[in-house]
């Protein structure tokens, strides 16, 4: 099972794509090197922790980010998507589009475990801006 986990992973990778795995009891978060490269880090340079995520999401767009997880804990959506921009190593701010889905409930329904991707979507955001002003 690992073998094709990781399988997926590199894949992920290859297409550009980070890639997050959030066990929601703990607060642990594996991003891959990937998702850690896009905002100019080396693998180590990032815990693997949920205040990590937080720490470097915009502070106008965290409110929204919020409100699409507690849309998905609460079965309101099927999935988590949001575009928001993330704090870059070297202090700029890049807009990534932000996606995952539950994989895993307790026997009480809660959500314990919800993996994701991260696409740079920074590009594209700012020739729309450009483009509609």
């Amino acid at each position: 099972m690992e073998e094709m986990q990781q399988h997926y992973i590199n894949t992920l990778n290859y297409a550009g794509h980070g890639v997050w795995d959030w066990n929601t009891i703990t607060n642990e978060i594996f991003f891959s090197h990937q998702w850690k490269k896009m905002l100019g880090y080396e693998p180590e340079e990032i815990a693997n922790n949920l205040e990590e995520w937080r720490s470097r999401i915009h502070p106008d767009d965290f409110n929204q980010c919020l409100n699409e997880l507690a849309a998905l804990f609460s079965g309101q959506n099927e999935r988590y998507r949001n575009e928001h921009r993330m704090l870059c190593k070297d202090g700029t701010y890049r807009w990534v589009l932000d996606q995952g889905s539950i994989v895993e409930k307790n026997v009480d329904g809660i959500p314990v475990r919800i993996i994701g991707t991260y696409t740079d979507i920074d590009d594209l955001r700012r020739a729309l801006e450009e483009k509609n002003s």
